[in-house]
């Protein structure tokens, strides 16, 4: 009886709607607010870092350290939400990316850039993120595909005017006002932040009753509460190390399960080599196919409109057939392997540029929701935070490892298509070890005869 007690006292209520909702709201407004000068850094600063001479291994190196210490924070930060409500978690993310945002208007040189861009708003958002996958994760878990589709999409609906909007205010007011408008809508986040209400627990009457009856089996004026008293007075010393207290800090014993370690090294190769051809994309089409800054900004509006797709539409189908999230985004690894493959080829063609990018805009969608549901798939909601941030610092890590290196490859070949093959053969190792993986697990499961 008190084993079951406990066990409902444990169990996670999932709303599955209700103020679900307005959390998917917030995540939405967050996201559009925040994220658009990491979306448009290319077209803001594109001809500015071409006059300083600027190489691309360190534009790569700049977004790569904002994208990794975004993940880092993020895995060290999981012990806050631990202790602090997400709400107010996510207020200080909004407020050091709020700042990052408003001194990268002042900026002139690329060290200082790397302390607003990369670390302030790369602190920010890694301090902010977990707290909007954890509410996300509070309220939903039969429709959680559906909410991180919504969430994923909302932001991307801005982000198809955004690159637009950056072009026109860079030739009206120049660079310093364009930032410093984007941080003034930055500032609508802090209501984001409020609205990331946390889930109510109710206690039912009978739970009461029974939590009643335990108080007075252990009152003082019970015959056996010398006894009680003696024990629980008088624990067990034990000795704990301090790898242990990391190991439990960080619930590491989660790196035993084969199934998520394999997926949290797969996510983390292939987020690297993905980002890093979404991010250098507004300096990869001015180079490869002689795109001015207007026509950046147009096909990567058109980019963001395919994203939508890939985030709304599509996951819809998915659902309706009850596909796995593994294969799904294994499947968006090969098709934007493939599209780059296309834009290399016929880098010349501009129709062909064109629908290159809009596909890898589809699979970028796709890879938004999917990369979210991969890991909730493996481990129970009491262990999310910690196996989120594992994931966060793996990626953080390798992202500052492969970004500055595909950049690299570029500057040493002088061209972004052995750079675009390097991202390409990257996502296909991940999907080789996927498969590989998944292999074994179906060969396990077979009873022996």
């Amino acid at each position: 009886m008190a084993e079951k007690n406990a066990k409902k006292e444990n169990e996670h209520v999932y709303p599955e709607g209700g103020y679900g909702w307005v959390i998917v709201f917030a995540i939405i407004l967050l996201n559009t607010s925040l994220l658009t000068l990491i979306y448009c850094f290319g077209i803001i600063f594109r001809d500015e870092f071409k006059a300083m001479g600027i190489t691309a291994a360190k534009t790569s190196f700049l977004l790569h350290l904002q994208s990794s210490l975004f993940c880092i924070v993020g895995f060290f930060g999981s012990p806050l939400l631990k202790k602090f409500q997400f709400r107010w978690v996510a207020c200080l993310g909004a407020l050091i990316w709020c700042t990052g945002i408003f001194l990268t208007s002042f900026a002139n040189s690329y060290a200082a850039l790397v302390v607003t861009i990369s670390i302030m708003t790369g602190v920010g958002q890694g301090i902010l993120m977990p707290a909007t996958y954890l509410a996300t994760n509070s309220y939903f878990k039969k429709r959680l595909t559906l909410a991180v589709s919504i969430s994923t999409t909302g932001a991307s609906i801005f982000s198809v005017f955004s690159p637009k909007m950056c072009d026109l205010l860079l030739a009206n007011v120049g660079r310093r006002y364009t930032v410093l408008i984007l941080f003034s809508i930055s500032l609508l986040s802090f209501i984001g932040c409020f609205l990331l209400k946390p889930v109510k627990k109710t206690i039912d009457i009978d739970e009461m009753m029974e939590l009643d009856s335990k108080n007075e089996q252990v009152s003082p004026n019970n015959d056996q509460s010398p006894h009680i008293y003696k024990e629980t007075t008088t624990p067990k010393q034990k000795t704990e190390t301090v790898i242990s207290k990391i190991v439990n800090m960080f619930d590491l014993k989660l790196l035993k399960q084969v199934s998520y370690s394999v997926a949290v090294v797969s996510l983390s190769i292939s987020f690297a080599a993905e980002l890093n051809v979404i991010l250098m994309m507004q300096f990869v089409l001015p180079e490869l196919s002689d795109f001015n800054r207007t026509d950046v900004a147009n096909i990567i509006s058109v980019q963001f409109m395919f994203d939508i797709i890939g985030r709304l539409f599509i996951p819809g189908i998915f659902h309706c057939f009850g596909a796995s999230p593994k294969w799904i985004y294994m499947g968006a690894l090969l098709t934007a392997t493939a599209a780059r493959t296309l834009m290399v080829t016929y880098s010349h063609s501009h129709v062909a540029v064109n629908v290159a990018v809009c596909i890898i805009g589809v699979t970028k969608g796709l890879r938004a929701v999917y990369q979210s549901l991969i890991v909730p798939k493996l481990v129970p909601l009491d262990k999310f935070v910690a196996a989120n941030g594992f994931q966060m610092f793996l990626t953080g890590t390798i992202s500052l490892i492969i970004g500055p290196l595909i950049g690299a490859i570029h500057d040493s070949w002088n061209s972004y298509i052995p750079a675009l093959h390097a991202a390409s053969i990257l996502s296909c190792a991940c999907v080789i070890i996927w498969t590989i993986e998944s292999i074994f697990n179906k060969q396990s499961s077979i009873p022996e005869s």
